[in-house]
């Protein structure tokens, strides 16, 4: 039973990752319910390996992991502002990285805060190549130059999948 239900939120954080990448590049906004769906499969996976395990402790790891990523991305979007005068960061991508800190624990979770960057740095690099190169202007994953920043959706989906598949404890 537990695995069953297990599965069910593996699946709702996977359909709910993947619409909120596909929104963030075609509408640069990750919309709350995509957040609010990997947070509330997150929890609901915590609780359901804590009942397996008979204690609290999945819970607390959830809870942290979510924590965790929340105070790192605070820290960098306030860094970023007194640098930049911008926050760097926008909060879709805040709410959707703390959602996955919560389905990855504290050490995965800025795991995956730094993972997502990267990737989405690669992604948006490897999309300015293909322009270069090709002459292409419209492609599907748009340039953060052009479009008043890189977005995080498809870098925070992809490493989060990638985390969990590879056993975040």
């Amino acid at each position: 039973m537990v695995a069953v239900a297990e599965g069910a939120a593996l699946v709702v954080l996977a359909v709910a990752l993947v619409r909120a990448a596909r929104a963030d590049l075609e509408r640069r906004v990750i919309p709350n319910g995509c957040s609010a769906a990997v947070a509330a499969s997150g929890l609901a996976s915590a609780l359901l390996r804590a009942l397996d395990e008979g204690g609290p402790a999945p819970v607390v790891r959830s809870a942290l992991g979510a924590a965790v990523v929340l105070c790192v991305m605070v820290l960098a979007a306030a860094a970023s502002r007194r640098l930049t005068g911008r926050a760097g960061v926008g909060g879709g991508d805040v709410k959707l990285l703390c959602a996955a800190g919560a389905w990855a624990g504290p050490a995965w979770g800025l795991a995956v805060v730094a993972g997502a960057c990267a990737t989405s740095l690669a992604l948006s690099g490897a999309e300015y190549v293909f322009r270069r190169l090709t002459g292409h202007k419209n492609v599907i994953y748009r340039l953060g130059a052009t479009a008043g920043g890189i977005p995080l959706g498809p870098g925070i989906a992809l490493t989060t999948l990638t985390v969990l598949l590879l056993g975040r404890h």
